[in-house]
C-alpha cells in the first residue's frame, strides 16, 4: 500500500476521535477547550507526516508539552486509555511513530521516536504522576502500544525495501530484454544484408578477371543489400535515441519471404520455396517467421560448405501452428554448432511458445520451427 493512500483514512479517524473528545466534555471550561485545541496541531502533524516530516516531530513535542503544562496548571481532567495522553494524542503519536520508522533513515527515526518517548514520559509525570501512583497497568499498556507502532513501521519499512528490490530487478530485467532484442535484431537483419553484400562481393572478385561483365552484374545486388543494411541500422539508431519501436512487423509476410528467397537466388544458390499461409497471420508471428527465414538463409551463406540447393517451406500444421523449415545440402561448418544466430532464433521461437530445432541431417543442415498461430499458451 502506498503510504500516501493511507493518509486520508487516518485523518478521518483522528477527526472522529477529536470530535468524540469534544462531545464528551462536560460543559467545557476554557482550560479544557485550550487542551483540546492544543492537540489539534499534533493530529495535523500526524496526517502531514505521510508527505513531509520536516517539522512534524517538533510540532508534536511542542503540542504535548504545552497541553501537559495546561493540564497540570488548571488540573484538567482528560480521557485516556493506556497512555498519559488523550485518546486523540495517543493515536496521533502512534501514527507518527509508525510513519517515521517506515520512512526516515535509521538515525533520524531513532531520534524522532526517542523524542516522542521522552515527551510522553514527561506527560506521564506532569499530568497524572504515574510513577507516584504506581499505575503499572497503564505503563505496561503504553509500552505495548509503543512497541506495536514501532513494529508496524518496521514491517512496512521491510516491505517497502523488498518492493524496491523487486522493482530494481524488474527494471534490470526489462533493460536486459531490450538489449537482447536489439542485439537479436542487429544480428538477424543487419548481418543478413551485410552477409549478402559480402557473398556478392566475393563472387564478383572471383569472376572479375575472366568476366568483367558478370562482376558488373553483381554490383546492383551489393548496392541494394547495402541500402537495406543502412536502413536497418538507422531504425536501430532511432530505437536507441528515441525509444521508437524498431522491430516493425511485416505487412506482407509472403512478399517479404519471397524477396528474401530472391536475394538468395541472386547469390547463385538454387532456392526452392513452398509457402502456404493462412489468411490472417498475427504481426508478431509474421515478423518472427521472416526473421527466422532470413537468419537461416544467412547461415547457409556463412557456414555451409558447397551448398547447391536450399529448400524453404512455410506451411500450416494440423495443430494450428506455422511450420518453418529451411534445409540445405551443404556440409555443415563448425560454426553451425552454435553462435548468436541460433541463439537468437531459439529466443524468438521461445517468446512465442513454439518449438525449435537446428542441426545436421542426412545430406546437409536443417532449421525447423513451429510457431502457434494463437500466441504463447
Amino acid at each position: 500500500m502506498d503510504s500516501h493512500r493511507g493518509q486520508w483514512p487516518i485523518a478521518g479517524v483522528l477527526a472522529l476521535l477529536m470530535l468524540g473528545e469534544l462531545i464528551l466534555m462536560n460543559g467545557p471550561r476554557s482550560a479544557e477547550a485550550l487542551v483540546w485545541l492544543l492537540s489539534v496541531p499534533l493530529c495535523i502533524a500526524a496526517v502531514a507526516s505521510f508527505r513531509s516530516r520536516a517539522f512534524t516531530i517538533p510540532v508534536a513535542v511542542a503540542s504535548v508539552l504545552a497541553s501537559s503544562f495546561v493540564i497540570r496548571l488548571f488540573d484538567v481532567s482528560t480521557q485516556t486509555i493506556l497512555s498519559p495522553l488523550t485518546i486523540a494524542e495517543t493515536a496521533a503519536c502512534l501514527v507518527l511513530t509508525a510513519v517515521v520508522v517506515r520512512e526516515e533513515p535509521r538515525r533520524a527515526a531513532m531520534w524522532s521516536v526517542g523524542s516522542l518517548m521522552a515527551v510522553s514520559l514527561f506527560a506521564a509525570i506532569v499530568r497524572d504522576n504515574w510513577f507516584l501512583s504506581h499505575n503499572y497497568s497503564e505503563m505496561f499498556g503504553a509500552l505495548v502500544l509503543g512497541f506495536a507502532a514501532v513494529g508496524t513501521g518496521l514491517y512496512f519499512r521491510a516491505r517497502d525495501s523488498e518492493s524496491g528490490r523487486l522493482l530494481a530487478a524488474a527494471v534490470t530485467d526489462a533493460q536486459k530484454e531490450e538489449r537482447i532484442a536489439l542485439a537479436r535484431e542487429l544480428h538477424d537483419v543487419v548481418a543478413h544484408h551485410v552477409t549478402g553484400m559480402l557473398v556478392q562481393a566475393q563472387a564478383a572478385l572471383e569472376v572479375s578477371d575472366d568476366d568483367p561483365r558478370a562482376a558488373h552484374r553483381l554490383l546492383p545486388g551489393i548496392v541494394r543489400s547495402g541500402t537495406e543494411a543502412l536502413g536497418a541500422m538507422r531504425r536501430l539508431v532511432g530505437t536507441l535515441r528515441q525509444g521508437e519501436n524498431n522491430d516493425v512487423a511485416t505487412t506482407d509476410l509472403a512478399a517479404d519471404v519471397i524477396s528474401a528467397v530472391e536475394r538468395t537466388r541472386e547469390l547463385g544458390i538454387e532456392t526452392r520455396l513452398r509457402i502456404d499461409l493462412p489468411d490472417d497471420v498475427p504481426p508478431e508471428l509474421g515478423r518472427s517467421v521472416l526473421r527466422l527465414v532470413q537468419e537461416a538463409l544467412t547461415n547457409v551463406h556463412k557456414h555451409a560448405q558447397g551448398p547447391t540447393t536450399i529448400d524453404v517451406e512455410i506451411s500450416r500444421t494440423a495443430r494450428n501452428a506455422l511450420r518453418v523449415v529451411v534445409a540445405d545440402d551443404g556440409r555443415p561448418g563448425e560454426l553451425n554448432q552454435g553462435g548468436y544466430g541460433l541463439v537468437g532464433m531459439r529466443e524468438r521461437v521461445d517468446l512465442l511458445g513454439g518449438l525449435f530445432s537446428a542441426g545436421p541431417r542426412e545430406n546437409g543442415w536443417q532449421v525447423l520451427a513451429e510457431l502457434p498461430l494463437e500466441g504463447k499458451k
